[in-house]
């Protein structure tokens, strides 16, 4: 017996072909963001922006990946992973330290350049930047600016120890800029350094904040190329938490972002595709396919559940959840069961985003209307008419309740009866009305529909937490 796939695995990025698995289609996006990295003449931050689980972590490892395969020098840093610290800048500094040690290699020059560069960094992070960098304008202005501002304030009330602490602070400011340009240049030659920094959307707000800062003050340097992976919106939320709701978060951001780029939405039917090739869900339904009521449960399946994606517009990191527990759902089926996978997926999705509907519908006296209204709402009138797997669904829907209350007509079940008798009316109208009405009326879905074994397999599930395989 075959052992089947219960889980969907990371994606594998292969260092020679890194587009080999891309399910997204990134390669032209990748392409063109590296012609614009490199012809970047002046220090530079990108914005990679879109919301959570749309593949973002995924996209910029493609990304860093490709740099590597065209020999230009990239650093990957996670943010997330690093927000235990109370300092961005030594997390930082000490996750770079690690990725320049390829890069640096036995270039002796390259490596005093970037020792001082560190020692200075330390020097930074020991004194920390003014407050005024990060209390009352959010860091905005220009950290020189400020510092010389300090020193005007201090000079009257503050003693002479707090002089040299910005003094030396400033210093301290020159000198790396000054050393990490010259490590650049000696590192890179003349290349620009690829800095992509990960996941800052989920780091605690302060965190966040004084690590986009940072960024912005201290390696605003010719030859630096920052792509932050980020949902704006998300850290639009943590700005506020630090500074207040009154500030505007875009406004701030565009101080430290020059330029934001929206990830192109995937074609959703392609990307379920190559998950159920990941999966191998068609070494699940093989079997199947001997039996005359069986034999279409995959294609059903795949469409109902690129139909239901489309429209509620999913994150791909909700369409790989939902997917791997309708996989553990089927896979507990006997070869010749009936699953009905096309109300299965309904039902599970249901669950997850309308529970309360869900639960009406599933219970003893409840009624097929309010989950049918749901499935109108996901597929617009307009794409309804001639959608096979909508009428598919609705008519399941409907035998279900046929089946559980043994009565053989319903409200819905003759508004369609009556729709068919109607020759005045459209013809993809009616065609959609014999759909629902042959489908309530198959020997499976009058004899072999149990709504309440459906009901424990799709709580069954609920006792899983199944985690994604990508950003």
């Amino acid at each position: 017996m075959d052992i089947l796939n219960l889980k969907l695995n990371p994606l594998k990025i292969e260092p020679n072909d890194p587009f080999k698995n891309d399910l997204l289609g990134r390669k032209e996006e990748v392409l063109n963001l590296s012609l614009l990295a490199a012809n970047v003449n002046s220090p530079a931050v990108i914005a990679i922006d879109s919301r959570w689980g749309t593949g973002k972590t995924t996209f910029i490892r493609l990304w860093e990946q490709h740099l590597k395969t065209e020999k230009l020098p990239s650093l990957y840093f996670n943010a997330w992973e690093t927000d235990f610290s109370d300092e961005p800048l030594v997390s930082f500094l000490g996750e770079m330290n690690e990725g320049l040690k390829s890069l640096i290699g036995v270039n002796q020059q390259a490596s005093d350049a970037w020792e001082k560069a560190k020692a200075a960094g330390k020097q930074i992070a020991k004194r920390g930047i003014p407050a005024l960098v990060k209390i009352g304008t959010a860091g905005i202005i220009d950290a020189d600016k400020i510092i010389e501002d300090e020193i005007m304030k201090v000079t009257g009330s503050l003693a002479g120890d707090a002089l040299d602490n910005y003094l030396q602070q400033k210093k301290a400011i020159f000198e790396f800029h000054e050393a990490l340009t010259k490590f650049i240049n000696q590192s890179a030659d003349g290349r620009p350094l690829v800095i992509f920094v990960d996941e800052l959307d989920r780091c605690r707000p302060n965190y966040a904040i004084e690590l986009l800062e940072r960024i912005k003050h201290l390696f605003s340097t010719k030859g630096l190329v920052f792509v932050l992976a980020l949902d704006k919106k998300q850290l639009g939320h943590s700005i506020q938490a630090v500074y207040g709701n009154g500030i505007d978060s875009n406004g701030y951001l565009r101080r430290f972002i020059d330029f934001e780029y929206q990830l192109k939405e995937p074609d959703k039917a392609n990307y379920i595709n190559s998950l159920f090739s990941s999966l191998e869900l068609d070494k699940f339904f093989a079997p199947r396919k001997q039996y005359s009521e069986l034999q279409y449960d995959q294609e059903h399946l795949k469409n109902v559940f690129v139909m239901l994606a489309t429209g509620l517009q999913l994150s791909l990191r909700e369409i790989e959840q939902l997917l791997a527990s309708i996989n553990i759902a089927i896979r507990t089926a006997k070869e010749n069961e009936y699953i009905f996978p096309a109300l299965l997926v309904f039902l599970v999705i249901s669950k997850h985003f309308n529970f309360d509907a869900y639960e009406r519908y599933i219970a003893d006296e409840g009624e097929e209307f309010e989950l049918i209204d749901y499935l109108y709402k996901i597929v617009s009138a307009k794409k309804r008419i001639d959608n096979f797997e909508c009428a598919l669904v609705e008519g399941l829907l409907i035998a279900a309740k046929n089946n559980q209350f043994k009565k053989s007509e319903s409200p819905r079940l003759l508004k369609h009866k009556e729709i068919l008798k109607n020759e005045q009316l459209d013809f993809n109208e009616r065609n959609y009305s014999e759909i629902v009405c042959n489908v309530v009326s198959r020997p499976s879905a009058r004899g072999g529909m149990d709504l309440k074994r459906l009901k424990d397999r799709i709580n069954w599930l609920s006792r899983f937490e199944i985690s994604s395989a990508s950003e």
